[in-house]
């Protein structure tokens, strides 16, 4: 059984609780992997297995031990990535278990990086007769905006259409840097901040959104100068600068470890006019200070929640001076 990523929520309870999600759209195959997840958490699935690459071998293995069930009886999901490439043989042979569709204990989501199957091939045949394979293909225009509207459900109707039009305008046809200004949105709205006039210019709201250029860019004054602006007047943006600082210090920490740096800030979403400066920030700062700037940011997340007696607004200075410095 085959299905598109936007409509799966119309197959859920038509399929048997094997999935194979492919397809060259990243946020439509993680999207459809966490509609799965909850969907499997309302029929008792809440014990989850992740099995990656290195650990293939031990698929089949995992897959007849839990068929049974567990003591406590929770369901399994087991949830297997696969990196592009050949489907391996540890995954084709998961269709020739005996009653894999019939399992009531265990529920499976294969999620392969790969854009294309061939549906000539034996397995593919096999796993359509008992499998939902759902396809994360690129959106047409009007498919971005139904998706974007149904993204911002949690958005005011009064504001919505103007949401979607300008994070689709500013974005077409990339739904990794549309999927950024969503999560920017969600924590605004978690926080109980002010949304509407985000995306215009000159925008007290949209001073925030500076903080990222001046870092990238290692103007320390200047970044510090917003720091200390929203301080004195919008201090209720602290979660939404722990937001912009680890979204910078995450993207550089897997750039760096990238082959290419630029192929990896492209699919982190990350803008062509701040890829230069992107690419310099990276190159001055080692992986083992990132990795160090990693967990400065986790602690200034804690901070920004009261979980420790720390100040942030000293802890966000110096962690500035750091990112912008030798």
């Amino acid at each position: 059984m085959k299905c598109e990523s936007l409509a799966l929520n119309k197959y859920l309870d038509k399929s048997p609780n094997i999935f194979f999600l492919y397809g060259p759209e990243v946020v439509l195959r993680n999207n459809s992997k966490d509609i799965l997840k909850k969907y499997l958490n309302t029929i008792g699935f809440h014990e989850k297995r992740l099995i990656t690459k290195e650990h293939f071998d031990q698929i089949e293995q995992t897959i007849i031990e839990s068929s049974s069930g567990s003591l406590f009886g929770s369901k399994l999901i087991i949830d297997i990535h696969h990196d592009q490439g050949r489907i391996p043989e540890q995954i084709t042979r998961i269709f020739e278990i005996n009653n894999i569709d019939n399992n009531e204990n265990i529920a499976i989501i294969i999620n392969s990086h790969n854009e294309k199957l061939n549906s000539s091939n034996k397995w593919v045949k096999k796993m359509d007769q008992l499998a939902l394979i759902v396809e994360c293909k690129k959106l047409k225009s009007f498919e971005e905006k139904i998706w974007l509207k149904n993204q911002l459900k949690f958005v005011d109707e009064d504001d919505k259409k103007s949401f979607i039009e300008n994070i689709y305008e500013m974005n077409i046809g990339n739904l990794v840097a549309q999927q950024n200004e969503i999560d920017i949105l969600k924590l605004i709205y978690k926080n109980g901040m002010k949304a509407s006039g985000i995306f215009v210019n000159d925008s007290a709201e949209f001073l925030p959104f500076d903080l990222e250029d001046e870092i990238i860019a290692l103007n320390t004054s200047h970044a510090l100068r917003i720091v200390n602006s929203i301080k004195e007047s919008e201090a209720h943006y602290a979660p939404l600068l722990v937001w912009i600082i680890g979204k910078i210090i995450n993207n550089s920490t897997a750039a760096k470890q990238n082959s290419s740096a630029q192929s990896s800030l492209q699919k982190s979403g990350v803008w062509s006019n701040k890829m230069s400066s992107y690419i310099n920030f990276i190159k001055i700062h080692s992986l083992q200070k990132l990795v160090s700037l990693q967990k400065n940011i986790y602690e200034l997340d804690l901070t920004s929640k009261g979980l420790n007696k720390r100040n942030f607004w000293d802890d966000i200075d110096n962690l500035i001076i750091k990112m912008t410095t030798n």
